[in-house]
């Protein structure tokens, strides 16, 4: 049985921010959980060159957002947001 969410430790969202900061220097990101979900948000501030992106791609202006069902952890919302940014630059200056 799955421990509940109120209780569960925070697995692996120390390795998860740093694997986030190192990959987007210069980006704000947020995480949060509640019975239902965890989620994450992330977004460039004007310290990261991706900053220069939002003209070409709302999403950078708007940031990117993860909501994940329970049981989930906030290290997977974060590298959900992760990810999802990281494709975005790809696609984007491509």
């Amino acid at each position: 049985m799955t421990q509940p969410w109120h209780t569960s430790p925070a697995a692996n969202l120390e390795r998860a921010i740093a694997d986030f900061k190192s990959a987007l220097p210069g980006w704000w990101f947020s995480v949060c959980e509640c019975q239902v979900s965890c989620d994450a948000s992330c977004a460039p501030t004007r310290e990261s060159p991706h900053i220069d992106l939002i003209p070409l791609d709302d999403r950078f202006n708007d940031g990117f957002h993860a909501d994940l069902e329970q049981p989930a952890t906030l290290a997977d919302a974060l590298r959900t947001v992760m990810a999802e940014a990281l494709a975005a630059i790809a696609q984007v200056t491509a």
